[in-house]
């Protein structure tokens, strides 16, 4: 096994040794907590220990910056500051770089790109205080029905996930950020959720090798720094109590997939974080005193959500009593120890501002990924671009799925080059369309949809009543229809006979804006589909995989 990780260096091993047994069981836990919390609120999420890391939800860039300020005041060793930084860091502060969603990188297909992607996450994540991006995502969407992974990852083409991942992962790494691989062994083939249930990856070994354990092994050989564990079966190799597949245990308490898996036949000595502990796909194996000892005897050193209150005592009773040696304990502090050296944590734990010329680099990227990416799937009556001269009268249709995920803005980009927009979406207008064949007062329709993952409350597919409606807008055969994909890209799958369907993979901002310019011919659509669009006809799990 190598490692980048200075796991014998002085300061680890002075650190180590100068810690006392409640301050290594403190490393290994990894709070969450939103940037706006009150110094009450923080108080009660230490719960009286000292974390390895905490983990900020969103906020403004104010908030993010004081409590991750805050929380390194609290502890003796520096304290990892982690987040979800899949698209940059305008995914959790409005006023940094939002990138296009993962997918749409793929799409756009330019590794130079994805670098500056994983650059400006770093630069730009560290100016707020932030140390560890869970990213980049690195499962393959080969069920075109999985509900967790879709827009966040790659596609599912080995070659190209590989290629764009080890961008990221460099882009992120040189320049001060950790990144994380995930989700081991490796998410998008199951079409339920880990919030609800313990998914499966239930590839044979062979396959496995081939795709999700390719792109682990590819990350690892890319030198990433650390893994996330999904709470995913992969019962080819632990099978559990091997009466159905269901009985293989997640990941996350699996000695076998954790440690024999990935620690020890795939060479990765770098840390291991769970995926968020209070998620069904765990919980539903146990009680929280039996899953937390098990979690770090499967071999993760840090548990991600920690209820530290919980936890704590938790873990402290099960050295005690002998269920985990010290030694266990002590290995898995080494490793996040190296990690924070590796970070630089030990001499600079605070922010590191990003200089104006970086962020206006940074927004340029973002705008080349957003135009490289959009992707013209059919355009069967040649109609674009559409003749929309000032006055003419669109309905702009937004099926959002959660109304959390829109382009709602979008009407006003085409207010603003002088349309007239009549807008419906599907939860606030039902029904107002069904039975309607005429729409000849219209010059164009566009339906916007963007059905994208969102924990737990997935709908991934376009299904419900409001449907009627959208019938009724395929119905019209109108000549100047579009449906306009901004999340899952198999929306031909669902509506094939519409004769104009854009695939944009991403609601933010600069994509809204490269629609509209193909829309109206300033921007030819260059971009690559990331996933087999075919594939939705072929799938039936193992049998489907044609590869």
């Amino acid at each position: 096994m190598t490692t980048l990780l200075p796991l014998h260096s002085p300061w680890v091993e002075e650190t180590l040794s100068n810690l006392t047994l409640n301050q290594k069981i403190g490393q290994l836990l990894h709070p969450a907590i939103q940037p706006r919390a009150s110094e009450a609120e923080r108080i009660k999420t230490l719960g009286g220990a000292e974390p390895g890391g905490v983990f900020l939800f969103s906020g403004t860039r104010a908030q993010f910056i004081d409590s991750a300020s805050w929380f390194q005041q609290q502890s003796a060793v520096p304290v990892i500051i982690s987040s979800d930084l899949e698209n940059g860091a305008g995914r959790i502060v409005a006023d940094a770089t939002l990138f296009p969603r993962p997918m749409a990188l793929a799409a756009a297909n330019d590794a130079n790109l994805a670098f500056e992607m994983g650059r400006a996450t770093a630069i730009e994540g560290r100016a707020l205080g932030a140390h560890w991006s869970f990213s980049p995502v690195v499962d393959m969407n080969i069920n075109p029905h999985a509900p967790e992974t879709s827009t966040r990852s790659l596609g599912d083409n080995p070659e190209r996930i590989a290629r764009l991942a080890r961008a990221i992962i460099k882009g992120m790494q040189i320049n001060g950020m950790a990144a994380t691989a995930k989700h081991f062994p490796g998410s998008g083939l199951d079409d339920r959720d880990q919030h609800l249930c313990t998914a499966l990856n239930p590839l044979r070994m062979d396959q496995w090798w081939a795709l999700s354990g390719r792109m682990f092994q590819e990350a690892i050989e890319a030198g990433v720094w650390s893994i996330m564990i999904g709470h995913i079966g992969l019962p080819a190799w632990d099978a559990g109590a091997g009466q159905h597949l269901q009985d293989a245990p997640p990941a996350t308490l699996s000695y076998r997939t954790v440690t024999e898996l990935l620690r020890q036949k795939m060479g990765f000595e770098g840390v291991i974080i769970t995926d968020a502990l209070d998620m069904a796909g765990v919980t539903a194996w146990g009680s929280f005193e039996e899953l937390i000892p098990r979690v770090i005897e499967a071999g993760n050193d840090m548990i991600l959500f920690s209820d530290m209150q919980r936890d704590f005592p938790i873990l402290k009773r099960a050295v005690e009593t002998g269920r985990l040696s010290q030694a266990r304990i002590d290995a898995s502090v080494r490793r996040i120890l190296a990690l924070k050296e590796k970070l630089g944590l030990p001499e600079t734990p605070a922010p590191r501002p990003a200089s104006p010329a970086n962020v206006e680099s940074f927004r340029q990227s973002a705008k080349n990924i957003a135009q490289k990416a959009v992707t013209l799937v059919k355009n069967q009556h040649n109609t674009l671009p559409f003749k929309l001269p000032p006055g003419a009268r669109v309905l702009s249709y937004h099926l959002r799925g959660d109304p959390a995920e829109n382009v709602d803005a979008f009407d006003n980009l085409l207010r603003a080059r002088g349309l007239q927009v009549t807008h419906y979406n599907e939860t606030e207008h039902e029904g107002q369309l069904t039975k309607r064949t005429d729409f000849s007062d219209f010059d164009a329709i566009l339906v916007n949809i963007t059905l994208s993952p969102s924990w737990g409350t997935n709908r991934i597919r376009p299904a419900g009543n409001f449907m009627r409606d959208v019938w009724s807008l395929v119905t019209s055969h109108h000549p100047q229809l579009a449906v306009i994909s901004y999340g899952s890209p198999y929306a031909v799958y669902e509506m094939p006979h519409v004769p104009l369907v854009i695939n944009a993979y991403s609601p933010d901002a600069n994509t809204q804006q490269a629609v509209l310019r193909l829309l109206f011919g300033e921007l030819q659509a260059v971009g690559s589909s990331p996933v087999d669009l075919n594939a939705p006809y072929f799938f039936k799990g193992l049998e489907g995989l044609r590869r």
